[in-house]
């Protein structure tokens, strides 16, 4: 189905594969009535609108990382510096685990040679221009923080753009530790991201 068609009952499976994801579900044993399940609609509902699961599980995939790149970068916009930026970024992940972590855990999937990696870089490739996903995302805060003036090569655009991802993946991935040791750390852990990924990004000042 085209992406700029989402009936109730598609976004209600989209927001369960994210939660389901977000939760540790392991994508090749998640079956199509679990994701109905807690989409609260009917296993068959699933086939008037997907031909497979694993197109469900990577057009859900695709549709949160695109909604939580375009609305992270709406709040961001209202931040007056990097350092403020990439903090915005760390609450959020923090307050809405499902679907920011989702978000970022995807990423992860996007490199792997399964059916669900496979089908998410060809939606990935076949973005409309209008779409924002979190490498543009990363992007577009490195090429704000340095200003028009300096014109970065595009292999240390891309270097940027993939050692800051790989950080917040890191940060998706110690979210689902033990919510004790998270509550204990998280501060401190989320200074010292801001710091290490500003000095990366000033330092090609």
């Amino acid at each position: 189905m085209g992406r700029c068609e989402h009936s109730p009952k598609v976004i209600a499976m989209y927001r369960a594969v994210a939660e389901l994801f977000a939760e540790g579900a392991d994508l090749n044993s998640l079956t199509v009535s679990e994701i109905t399940s807690r989409a609260g609609i009917g296993k068959g509902t699933a086939y008037e609108y997907f031909s497979s699961k694993e197109e469900i599980l990577a057009e859900a995939l695709y549709y949160v990382m695109k909604n939580v790149a375009e609305d992270l970068y709406r709040n961001l916009e209202r931040k007056d510096n990097l350092n403020q930026k990439v903090n915005e970024i760390l609450i959020e992940m923090e307050q809405h685990m499902h679907e920011v972590v989702c978000a970022f855990k995807v990423l992860y999937i996007m490199m792997d040679n399964s059916v669900i990696g496979k089908k998410l870089r060809q939606l990935c490739h076949e973005k409309r221009d209008d779409e924002m996903l979190l490498f543009e995302l990363i992007e577009k805060l490195i090429r704000e923080e340095l200003g028009e003036g300096i014109q970065l090569a595009e292999e240390d655009i891309l270097y940027l753009v993939l050692n800051i991802s790989s950080r917040l993946l890191a940060y998706a991935l110690y979210l689902n530790t033990d919510a004790e040791c998270r509550l204990h750390n998280c501060i401190k852990m989320r200074e010292k991201l801001c710091e290490d990924i500003c000095r990366e990004v000033e330092g090609y000042r």
